[in-house]
């Protein structure tokens, strides 16, 4: 079932410019329903629900026999006034250089039939509670993974008499500056992979110095590595100019999944042999799915508003201290310099005590939202089970036990039988070792 509210897109001006928000119901299996739906919300920010709900479905199957699932595509993404830019990939340049992609957004958002001032997390809450009145629901329980915990985070704040539960899966606080905390937490990730490697005998023999190339071809990078590599998609080889900022994303990217980053210390000993072919077909394997889904200017809308401002010069000057540097800053700071925002309500960067039960889930190896994110959020929250699973990436629900805890505590509204044992079981994958060619057996000829 399909639905939709009108919203003032300005919520100062309610008489003015409305947009539609639209919304996917999944009915409850069970005729005898539970009066409290599941709200989900995306990721990103720049992610709209409905295009991630056969994600999301395994997730909450259990719990959708007796309760409705309301995919919502909040203002800016899917089908509620998209705020989308169409995504070159026609060369490795245009996909992966800043300034190629900053040079695109410009034009692209000027020609959006919208106010981007609008589109800001505590705005766009106002339209999940216009859903949740027009679903007649007195109470309702969240799902928000990744940017989507942050907008579960504001609901709660606004409108925390209508919650019932929540489920908070990779937690990104409204206070964490994100390309400042991109470069703290990746970093950390980076040193956590580089351990892992060393406590592991195949990886630490094949390459025993991978925190040296990687500082090697960071400074290689500051004046630009010229290189030829095949394009993932279209496999026609291409010259491009590799700087640090190109460099600390090929990075960052594949931590996201431990899968990815297993095979990291074989790109980049490849890399270090001039040959970068692994290290960007590493990012594309991820990178590619995303952007699929992903409204980037309200992507921008969202951080230039929420996050760029924080940017502190203490922190900034603490980020550049990492192997990243202030990449991610910097983009993000030139990106924003042609994104209109309004200033936000001082009281979104609070998170409130609240009787309301969170369920909170942390990834070990998670470049992007890691436990120190859950931890901080859990401890500000009071009434919340923070459970970490040691040796998964980012995005926890859906991986071995978390469904069955997820149902358990949305039924139970309660931590009684909620364990996070058994996803602390869940191994590391293998390293990917290349066999080293001067230690392969010579055949007779």
């Amino acid at each position: 079932m399909c639905g939709v509210v009108r919203m003032p897109e300005n919520p100062d001006s309610p008489s003015s410019r409305s947009i539609e928000v639209r919304y996917a119901v999944v009915p409850a299996v069970a005729r005898n329903k539970q009066p409290d739906p599941i709200f989900v919300f995306a990721g990103g920010p720049g992610q709209a629900a409905t295009r991630v709900a056969r994600q999301v479905m395994p997730v909450l199957a259990e719990l959708n026999a007796r309760r409705d699932l309301v995919f919502i595509d909040q203002r800016g993404t899917g089908r509620s006034n998209a705020l989308e830019c169409d995504v070159d990939e026609s060369s490795l340049a245009s996909a992966l250089e800043p300034a190629h992609q900053i040079a695109r957004l410009g034009p692209c958002l000027k020609a959006l039939p919208a106010d981007l001032r609008q589109y800001a997390t505590w705005i766009a809450v106002r339209d999940f509670e216009a859903i949740r009145t027009q679903l007649g629901a007195e109470r309702i329980n969240l799902w928000g993974t990744s940017y989507g915990t942050r907008a579960a985070l504001e609901y709660m704040r606004q409108y925390p008499t209508h919650v019932r539960t929540a489920v908070l899966d990779g937690v990104a606080p409204p206070d964490m500056a994100l390309p400042v905390s991109f470069a703290f937490d990746a970093d950390a990730a980076l040193k956590a992979l580089g351990e892992a490697c060393a406590r592991d005998a195949p990886c630490r023999t094949r390459y025993p110095d991978f925190d040296e190339r990687i500082s090697a071809l960071l400074k290689r990078a500051e004046s630009g590595i010229d290189i030829r590599v095949p394009h993932p998609l279209t496999g026609a080889t291409e010259s491009i100019r590799l700087d640090r900022k190109m460099l600390a994303s090929l990075l960052r990217v594949p931590l996201y999944v431990p899968q990815l980053s297993s095979v990291l210390p074989y790109a980049l000993a490849e890399a270090g042999r001039g040959d970068f072919t692994a290290l960007i077909a590493l990012s594309a394997a991820l990178s590619g799915g995303i952007r699929e889904n992903f409204a980037v200017g309200m992507h921008f809308a969202v951080i230039c508003a929420e996050d760029v401002p924080r940017i502190e010069a203490l922190a900034a000057a603490q980020a550049s201290a990492t192997r990243f540097g202030a990449a991610f800053a910097d983009v993000y700071r030139q990106a924003c310099a042609i994104v209109p925002s309004r200033p936000v309500p001082p009281e979104f960067y609070s998170v409130p005590a609240t009787k309301v039960p969170v369920l909170i889930f942390s990834g070990g190896l998670d470049p992007a939202t890691p436990p120190r994110h859950g931890d901080a959020v859990a401890q500000r929250l009071g009434n919340a089970k923070h459970v970490v699973a040691p040796n998964l990436g980012h995005g926890i629900s859906a991986q071995g036990c978390a469904p069955m805890l997820v149902a358990r505590f949305v039924r139970d509204a309660s931590f009684e039988r909620i364990d996070g044992e058994c996803l602390a079981r869940i191994p590391a994958p293998n390293f990917f070792v290349a066999i080293d060619p001067a230690a392969a057996p010579k055949t007779k000829p």
